[in-house]
Formats: structure tokens, sequence, C-alpha cells
């Protein structure tokens, strides 16, 4: 199968074009000029470049980047850290993943996998299945889930199978160094005082090339509909942040409670991935010990001491 991929230099896509070729499957992805391919430099030379803005691309750039594809998974999305959730940049990604949708049914493309956020959702529902209750609580989240609502209609209209990925917390290798994992975690790596919150909010975290592999599961799979991508464990953010420490030998650096904790913080947060699991046969690779421990070997080889 040939597959389109959007967002494949980023931290979650570059893992999902890994895990399509690892499977034989060719895989085809969108750039933008300038674009570097650090997260996929090993595979980089197996992918076929389509060079474009993808928001910005017209419909016959759109029907040329979709021709002769047998489905695709739509990482694509304004995503920068501190200003994605509130920036008008997500109005842009809506009306552009739509018009990518419309080109992708236009030149025959059966099926689509577009990725959402667990942020979608009523966090005061416990334990998240894909029929919870949805309230999304930012521009961010509320276009994510009109993009699904059309998303869907459209793809039943023109007779494309579409599925809608529900990503919960992530960690692994060319995260965004902002992030708690990748900041703690550089932090230590330069034996500096880390000053945290008390933890106490429970989370679910996936190690990105779990989500990667989910994700091209789902493509091959028949699934439709929504899908949650999540490990299921709920874990505080106490105890992957203490697992951090540990791992490192850097015990007494850590100060929980220094950072007070943030009021309008979701108490938890877990996925039930039950249909992931059962629609697709995907298992995690790494537990979030052994998970840890391989970011902290890439964070180590990759990330330039000061």
């Amino acid at each position: 199968m040939k597959l389109l991929v959007t967002g494949a230099t980023g931290f979650v896509g570059s893992q999902v074009a890994r895990a399509l070729l690892a499977q034989g499957h060719e895989v085809r992805a969108s750039i933008r000029a300038g674009r570097a391919k650090d997260a996929v430099a090993d595979v980089a030379d197996r992918i076929e470049w389509v060079t474009l803005d993808l928001f910005d691309a017209d419909a016959t750039a759109l029907d040329s980047l979709a021709r002769g594809t047998d489905g695709c998974v739509h990482l694509a999305w304004y995503a920068v850290p501190g200003q994605y959730l509130a920036s008008p940049e997500n109005l842009r990604c809506v009306s552009g993943s739509l018009r990518l949708l419309e080109s992708l049914a236009k030149q025959g493309c059966r099926r689509a996998v577009f990725v959402g956020s667990c942020f979608e959702y009523d966090f005061g529902d416990g334990t998240l299945a894909e029929t919870s209750p949805v309230r999304p609580q930012s521009l961010y989240a509320a276009s994510k889930l009109a993009t699904r609502f059309m998303g869907e209609q459209l793809a039943r209209q023109q007779g494309v199978e579409f599925a809608w990925a529900r990503l919960f917390y992530l960690y692994g290798p060319y995260e965004d160094g902002r992030r708690l994992v990748p900041s703690v975690i550089g932090q230590l790596l330069r034996e500096e005082p880390v000053a945290v919150t008390r933890g106490v909010q429970v989370r679910d975290f996936l190690h990105v090339a779990d989500v990667g592999a989910a994700l091209a599961g789902i493509a091959l799979s028949d699934l439709t509909g929504v899908v949650n991508v999540g490990s299921g464990i709920p874990v505080t953010v106490r105890q992957v942040v203490a697992t951090i420490e540990s791992i490192l030998g850097r015990e007494g650096l850590v100060r929980f409670g220094a950072r007070p904790d943030n009021p309008t913080d979701p108490p938890f947060v877990c996925a039930n991935n039950r249909k992931l699991v059962e629609g697709t046969g995907w298992s995690p690779r790494f537990d979030l010990e052994s998970g840890l421990r391989q970011t902290i070997e890439w964070s180590r080889a990759h990330v330039p001491s000061p």
C-alpha cells in the first residue's frame, strides 16, 4: 500500500512513517520548504517527499499530493508550545484539513486517519472512552473537534473510511524541549535543580514510538470513528518525574511543590484503549520505565550540553 503521511518530519509523524516503512508499505510525505528531516534521517531516503505548505496549498496541489495513495495519516497541525491552544492558526488548520480530505476522496484514496486530541473530552468523566462526553476548553481543542465532526460527514458523503485518533500524553525522542519530560531530563543531565508542582495530577503517558505504531495500525485496519491512542495506565506526574530522577541517579535535585499547582489542570486524564487494542492487535513496546530509559539515552546522545 502507498500511504500519505502529513507532518512526517514531526515528533509523531516521523514515528508513523517509520512504522509503515518497517511493515513494507510505501510512504509519501508532505514537507514545508526548508523544514529539516532530522527526526526521520534514518529513513528519509525511503520516503517520497512532496514540498508544499499543506494549509496554503490549492486544490490542484492537494490533488497531486493525494493521487495514487491508498490511505492517509494526517498529523500536520499548528502545535507551537505555549501558543497553539489559543492561536487563530487553528482555524487555518481546520479548513486545510477538510480541503485535504476532499482531495483524498477525489483521488480515490480509500481510507483517512486524522489525528485529534484527548483535550476534546470532558475531563470530569473519569477514564475516557470514545463515547465519553466532549467539552473542549480551548480554540485548539474546539478546532480539532470541529474537524472530526465535519470530516466524518464529508468522508461519509464521499465514500472514504474515516477514523479519528485521539492522542493522550506522549514523550520520547524529538519532543519539544519545553515540555515536561525533556525539560526535566535536560535539567537533571545538567545537574540543575528542577522545580515542579506536587505532581498529583494523573495522566496517561505513552512513548511516541508506540503512538506511531498505533496510528500505523489504525491506518491499516478497518476501524472507523473515534479511536483513543493511550496506554490505558494512569500514573501521576510525580511518578514520571521521580522515575526520571531515579534512572539518572540525581536524587535530591527535584523540588516537588516548588511550583504552585495549576487550579485549571484536570486532576485525572486516562484513556480506555480497548477499541485500539481489539481493532488492531496493537500492544506497546515500552512500559513507563523502559520508555523513559530509552528517551534519556537518546537525550544523552542528541541534546547538546550548555
